[in-house]
């Protein structure tokens, strides 16, 4: 039986909701701030979710609707964009979702190593850290970010690096994931993945079918898991028994 030895979390919509109610919302507020006329609503946003990185996803839309606007200022946007991410975040409006940090606490008892693997940059990501897992951030044992791959997810690059740190065989560890490119990523790694879905998911119609299992959260007492597609669930939510049970 193989034996679990690192988790790699996504964190943006796997850990925390940061993507509609905190990313989204300071890409709004960047685009007043240069007087543009733009606008991601939560449906236009989703769609740009296929695309990995802020300044990428900025690049993308420019391209999409034929605006004149140069990289240079794209990337000033982008930086804006972080400044109203970090005051989202120091307002307490962006939460950890349901049943991570008792997924974290317990994987720490059980010396299980864990990476957060993200396509954010270190810029976006630090406010997050340093608020809302201040307590926990001490739990992980490496963080990888936009800066440190040069492919980002659905490539496997991060992911790649993610094994080489832990120093694991990947049938080992495991990815925790919410969004189609990042199953294609971990996939992409050869590694078993868990889909756990966004809070925004209305629907079971798009979901991506190549997780090894996916569910609608981690779950917590109030709030029990349920499984979408996969291995059955052991006990109510998901735990350390029932990832050790997804990559066997």
């Amino acid at each position: 039986m193989n034996k679990l030895r690192a988790v790699f979390w996504d964190v943006d919509g796997t850990i925390a909701d940061t993507e509609m109610c905190g990313h989204r919302v300071a890409f709004n507020l960047a685009f007043m701030d240069f007087d543009l006329n733009w606008n991601w609503n939560e449906k236009k946003y989703l769609d740009l979710l296929k695309v990995s990185g802020g300044f990428n996803r900025i690049i993308h839309y420019r391209n999409e609707i034929n605006s004149e606007i140069s990289d240079v200022q794209c990337s000033k946007i982008q930086l804006r964009k972080r400044y109203h991410y970090e005051k989202l975040i120091q307002s307490g409006k962006i939460k950890v979702r349901e049943g991570v940090i008792r997924l974290i606490n317990e994987l720490s008892s059980f010396d299980i190593e864990q990476f957060i693997v993200t396509t954010s940059g270190k810029n976006s990501l630090e406010p997050f850290l340093n608020t809302s897992l201040s307590s926990h951030i001490n739990l992980f044992s490496g963080i990888i970010t936009y800066e440190d791959v040069n492919r980002h997810k659905p490539y496997p690059d991060a992911y790649n690096l993610a094994l080489k740190l832990s120093s694991f065989s990947e049938i080992n560890c495991i990815a925790i994931e919410d969004s189609s490119i990042g199953v294609e990523a971990a996939k992409a790694a050869n590694l078993n993945c868990l889909l756990t879905l966004p809070p925004w998911s209305k629907s079971n119609v798009d979901i991506n079918k190549k997780a090894t299992a996916c569910v609608n959260c981690l779950g917590s007492d109030d709030k029990p898991t349920k499984l979408i597609y996969g291995k059955k669930l052991i006990n109510k939510n998901v735990d350390l028994d029932y990832l050790t049970n997804i990559i066997n």
